[in-house]
């Protein structure tokens, strides 16, 4: 029986980040990954770097932040473009005439500064300068955050899998697990696979929104597949084709406007694409029809606020994904080991993009040396009813 330190369930962004961190504390770690290696939630994520939408959030705020700092500490070692990294920045543009939402981004400029982020007001006259095809008729101001980042986050999940492999890890592509090795005493010995079992000393969760159906099947306890608390959100994202030799917009742009849109040079060469109330659209109807319109109108959003927005595009030329985000119940993170038992643990997040630097990071603290983090203290399972 092949026996490892730590074996970790699920190939995403959040359990590739964790297995790397684990393995430069010298462990031995699997990955098993029922596809291929982040080619899901991960590849279908707008992977915009921030922690300024949390704003508001005192700690979640702190531990996004964490997280942006992080990908700038692997960037010092490995490189950007490695790592897919883009420090393109991130502009949130209001009206100036909108004085309900013109104030509330003022506000959160505010707090940003109070928070020590590194932002800046831009006005009117002066956002040309760093989208010029977006205030034709200078009527935004924009709130500049400049030292966020997007993310190529399939190539960074394949970069780090690399670096385990590099530590004496293992990453299994399309290996589905199908149960846990279970001793009659009840402690977890490892886990089963189709072809065989794993002996593991410590495992861990990181399946994104199949982790309530996961731990089901796991433990054999078919009430978690209904009452752990998270919800599947769907995102709906439209990549347009490369756009050489124009690229139009150089940063994250968000509208804050009805309705709204966000935008990030992709690395294909063209923009990634999304908005709230299209993902509404298909979270209550999701058909191929519904993905097709919802999609169009964002192409349309874009044509109207992007000087030079090219005409003949159309959503045939572009790729339509649909990534599903896991989002407990309460909106932030899960990060612990379950009630029950010591060698179990588990991850998922909402933004697992901008937070897998420093939850892989700390995660593999915790389990390597049994005592938890205080960063992680406000994301134990013991916040929601019937895991205290």
């Amino acid at each position: 029986m092949k026996s490892y330190d730590v074996a970790i369930i699920g190939g995403g962004i959040i359990g590739i980040t964790s297995a790397f961190f684990l393995s430069r504390l010298g462990k031995k770690v699997v990955v098993l990954e029922q596809g291929c290696l982040a080619t899901r939630t991960t590849a279908n994520s707008f992977a915009w770097i921030n922690a300024s939408s949390k704003a508001a959030q005192g700690d979640y705020h702190q531990l996004n932040a964490s997280g942006l700092a992080g990908y700038n500490q692997l960037a010092q070692e490995f490189g950007e473009e490695p790592l897919g990294l883009n420090p393109c920045g991130q502009l949130y543009v209001v009206r100036t005439k909108d004085d309900t939402r013109y104030h509330e981004l003022r506000q959160r400029w505010q707090l940003l500064q109070e928070k020590n982020y590194p932002t800046a007001w831009v006005e009117a006259k002066e956002l040309p300068n760093l989208e010029p095809s977006i205030n034709v008729n200078q009527e935004y101001e924009a709130l500049y955050n400049f030292g966020e980042l997007c993310l190529d986050a399939p190539r960074f999940s394949r970069f780090l899998a690399e670096q385990i492999r590099i530590k004496g890890g293992i990453v299994l592509e399309n290996t589905e697990v199908l149960e846990l090795d279970i001793s009659s005493s009840g402690h977890i010995r490892g886990l089963k696979t189709k072809t065989e079992t794993l002996a593991a000393e410590k495992i861990l969760l990181a399946a994104g929104p199949s982790s309530a159906e996961m731990l089901a099947q796991l433990t054999g306890f078919s009430g978690f597949a209904n009452r752990f608390p998270l919800n599947k959100s769907p995102g709906l994202l439209v990549t347009t084709p490369g756009l050489s030799p124009r690229k139009l917009t150089r940063r994250v742009i968000y509208w804050e406007q009805t309705p709204d849109l966000h935008i990030l040079p992709h690395f294909s060469g063209g923009w990634r694409m999304g908005a709230d109330d299209t993902d509404g659209v298909i979270a209550n109807d999701d058909t191929a029809e519904n993905r097709r319109a919802a999609a169009g109108s964002l192409l349309e959003r874009a044509r109207e606020r992007i000087m030079g927005f090219p005409e003949t595009l159309s959503i045939n030329d572009c790729s339509i994904g649909v990534g599903i985000r896991p989002v407990p119940e309460d909106g932030i993170s899960i990060a612990d080991v379950l009630p029950g038992s010591e060698n179990f643990f588990i991850v998922v997040t909402h933004s697992g993009v901008t937070l897998s630097p420093i939850l892989g990071k700390l995660m593999a603290e915790f389990m390597e040396s049994g005592t938890r983090p205080r960063e992680l203290l406000p994301y134990s399972l013991t916040r929601f009813p019937g895991f205290q």
